[in-house]
């Protein structure tokens, strides 16, 4: 039974990360823009260090929870092929957020990667108007 629960954690774990990350991608790529004829905005030099922060700050995170799951499998001697079968959990939360961007791109959690990407650009002042 834990196991089970294990399992579904896992996968709502990975999906929420790649969810959040996605939404801060978009925002990130996205915020500067000025739309048809308006001016574009570009990042500044902290803006640029902050916006590196932010998109390798989850993918890192996944990496330490893969990570933690291989020391895991050495602690616990389990053989490679349960390894291999439990690593599909967390590839299938990552596929399941990619999967669901085209099929609800204004899902709450895209829009939460969106809201922070957003706040931190506006709050710390990562994005200047080019100047002539």
């Amino acid at each position: 039974m834990k196991e089970k629960y294990f399992k579904i954690i896992v996968i709502l774990l990975f999906v929420f990360l790649t969810a959040v990350e996605i939404g801060i991608f978009l925002e990130l790529l996205w915020h500067g823009w000025g739309g048809f004829g308006d001016v574009s905005m570009e990042y500044t030099e902290k803006g640029t260090l902050g916006s590196a922060c932010l998109i390798g700050f989850i993918p890192v995170s996944v990496l330490v929870l893969f990570m933690m799951y291989i020391v895991k499998y050495l602690i616990k001697k389990w053989d490679k092929k349960q390894f291999f079968l439990n690593c599909i959990w967390p590839v299938l939360g990552i596929a399941i957020a990619i999967g669901g961007l085209f099929l609800v791109p204004q899902a709450p959690l895209y829009r939460l990667g969106r809201w922070i990407a957003a706040f931190f650009i506006d709050y710390f002042n990562w994005m200047k108007y080019p100047v002539p």
